[in-house]
């Protein structure tokens, strides 16, 4: 499929296949909960597999720069290096184990089987979120001090991610979440945001004042950047730097890149 990209998109674009020997090819695909993902190809894969939805705006421009900002770092180190997080249904169940409490809480409240989906779709959004937004901030500040045309599209995205982020804090989300996926979100978010407005220019944890997340956000704000190396490797530091500061180390493991199935 043809996809209308400006020119510093195609540029990183090339880069991937140049750095990966690896082609990149677009699949339609309208069931995504944004306008585009990437499968990176393993050895056996003849291509990487970049997923957009038909109907998307000129944010897919920032979204595909910033999936491929994955690709290079990962392919930037050794192959003996590439690890990549993962979670199957024993570190799940032993994940929410520590948190059952909260949960039988809940259970109060919630019929079981609208509890266990909303208890299953928390816990994946943590442990993404979690394993991600290190790796995240150093792709944006990446896009956007290296690529100056996209930042229109990135602040119109970062600003999407905000109002999303933000939702998930309502009055009725609050109810049906048990506290510590909520907090550990929050904290997460409050330092994300803070981390790129100060380099953006621009206020993005306003809406997080007067709010119980303020002390330990900026405390995780400070640890990511004093101590964050800007390397793969170092992202697999920062990510386990942050599951122990937030208590989540045993939410996910570490794997062999070329191990995980290709559908993963």
């Amino acid at each position: 499929m043809s996809i209308d990209l400006i020119a510093p998109v195609k540029e990183i674009l090339d880069k991937v296949k140049q750095t990966t020997s690896k082609e990149i090819q677009f699949i339609e695909k309208d069931d995504l909960t944004t306008y585009a993902a990437l499968r990176m190809a393993r050895k056996n894969m003849p291509s990487h597999i970049i997923f957009v939805k038909k109907e998307h705006d000129e944010i897919i421009n920032h979204l595909i720069a910033h999936e491929c900002g994955h690709v290079l770092r990962l392919f930037s180190v050794s192959e003996e290096n590439r690890l990549i997080p993962k979670t199957n249904d024993q570190i799940k169940l032993n994940a929410l184990t520590e948190i059952e409490p909260e949960i039988q809480e809940l259970s109060k409240v919630l019929p079981f089987d609208k509890l266990a989906q909303i208890v299953s779709l928390w816990y994946t959004g943590t442990y993404r979120q979690v394993t991600n937004f290190p790796p995240d901030i150093l792709i944006e500040k990446w896009i956007y001090d290296e690529y100056p045309e996209l930042r229109q599209y990135q602040l119109k995205s970062i600003k999407k991610q905000q109002q999303e982020a933000l939702a998930g804090s309502s009055t009725e989300v609050v109810k049906m979440t048990p506290p510590k996926f909520l907090d550990v979100s929050n904290i997460m978010n409050y330092a994300f945001f803070r981390i790129l407005g100060f380099h953006f220019g621009i206020n993005f944890i306003k809406p997080y004042n007067n709010t119980k997340y303020i002390g330990s956000g900026k405390k995780l704000a400070s640890l990511t950047e004093a101590e964050y190396v800007n390397s793969y490797d170092g992202d697999v530091q920062m990510i386990n730097k942050w599951a122990d500061f937030l208590k989540l180390s045993n939410w996910f493991e570490w794997a062999d890149f070329e191990n995980i199935p290709n559908s993963y």
